[in-house]
């Protein structure tokens, strides 16, 4: 790169603070991942760890829910098996918008419904318990330094390397300042302000909110988590030039210990995966994956009596779900992606099982027939 104008567009802006909302979640898993990051760390060495761990919490939360899932799968059976009572029920009562009938006409079904132990809602719960991960999860990966201590430990020594580099205010701060999200920015030019009026920068700091000194570690290191390998090769190019090589050696075996760890396979758990290659491998096999898992459940579901339009529509979710999931992980970090996608290659084998246990024969998607 020859100027740093352009770093901007190759690097992911400094994530902010996390919200009262995100944080607390984030928080709760971050706890629960460094937990089983050390151990994996322990057991398995440095390379590729943060993967191992995603896949890992990935099968201990799925298998935690299992219960919760047969039983929603139970009563998601138990509604297709009362779909022509509830039918004969809607019957009884026509199509009146008169707001008394409609009210009895769905007591009845609601009463029949219990007779049986059956809830149309049942069915979206292990889906809803999952997002809350997938939420925190997206966060977490985006700055995993924060949440693992390994990790933090890392970024630190990495932030000092850089600052033992004479001239690194200079070397850093415009790099810096193109990373920050425009909150952080103002931030810093209040805090500027202050400073200019004799307060002191922690009084300051406590006064503004999120701000960024690359004079600081902590805050340094927040910037390194947005650098990218065209930032890396700027900075390695930039000591080169400037006679500081001798530099370089510990920065670049830092560099390359914490990329070990970050990334799962050759692909960063921590950037996201983008359009490009091999990045959209992740997003392409979450759409895979899901494809394969919504189709396995669905036979399950299968009604060969079922209203046409119904069967079309459960064809049109079985094609868009998968895409649109996959077109969100493409600008999500790997991590969130891997987690997605283990979690559906363990409800492809628990579908393959109950399948197999209930004798149920696996058609085709769009087909008419069974496969033999």
């Amino acid at each position: 790169m020859d100027t740093l104008t352009n770093l901007v567009f190759l690097a992911r802006y400094v994530e902010r603070e996390p919200g009262f909302i995100v944080g607390p979640i984030a928080s709760l898993f971050g706890h629960v991942i460094n937990a089983l990051f050390i151990v994996v760390f322990n057991v398995f060495g440095s390379a590729h760890s943060l993967g191992i761990t995603i896949i890992l919490m990935t099968i201990v939360f799925r298998a935690v829910m299992m219960p919760l899932s047969i039983k929603s799968q139970k009563s998601m059976m138990r509604m297709r098996e009362l779909k022509p009572e509830l039918d004969k029920i809607q019957a009884k009562y026509g199509n009146s918008k008169d707001p008394e009938i409609v009210k009895k006409m769905n007591q009845e079904k609601q009463v029949l419904m219990q007779k049986h132990d059956a809830n149309p809602l049942k069915g979206c719960l292990p889906m809803l318990l999952q997002m809350p991960l997938f939420i925190g999860l997206n966060f977490i990966m985006r700055q995993a330094f924060r949440y693992i201590t390994y990790l933090r430990e890392l970024y630190i020594e990495l932030a000092e390397a850089l600052q033992a580099v004479p001239g690194y205010i200079e070397l850093l701060r415009p790099i810096a300042l193109d990373l920050l999200p425009n909150a952080i920015r103002n931030n810093n030019q209040e805090v500027g302000n202050l400073l200019a009026q004799g307060v002191s920068f922690e009084t300051a700091r406590d006064m503004v909110g999120d701000v960024i000194s690359v004079e600081i570690p902590w805050d340094l290191a927040r910037v390194i988590n947005s650098f990218t390998g065209e930032t890396w090769e700027y900075i390695r190019n930039y000591l080169i030039n400037n006679n500081l090589e001798s530099f370089l050696p510990e920065i670049e075996r830092l560099n390359v210990y914490r990329h070990g760890i970050e990334s799962f396979l050759g692909l960063s758990m921590v950037e996201q995966g983008g359009w490009g290659w091999p990045g959209i491998l992740l997003p392409l096999l979450t759409v895979i994956t899901m494809l394969m898992s919504q189709w396995l459940s669905q036979q399950r579901m299968y009604d060969p009596n079922a209203d046409e339009k119904v069967m079309m529509q459960q064809k049109i979710m079985l094609v868009v779900m998968p895409l649109f999931m996959g077109f969100i992980t493409v600008s999500m970090p790997g991590g969130v992606a891997l987690f997605w996608i283990t979690s559906q290659v363990f409800q492809i084998v628990q579908d393959l099982i109950w399948c197999k246990k209930d004798n149920i024969k696996i058609r085709l998607p769009f087909a008419s027939k069974d496969l033999s």
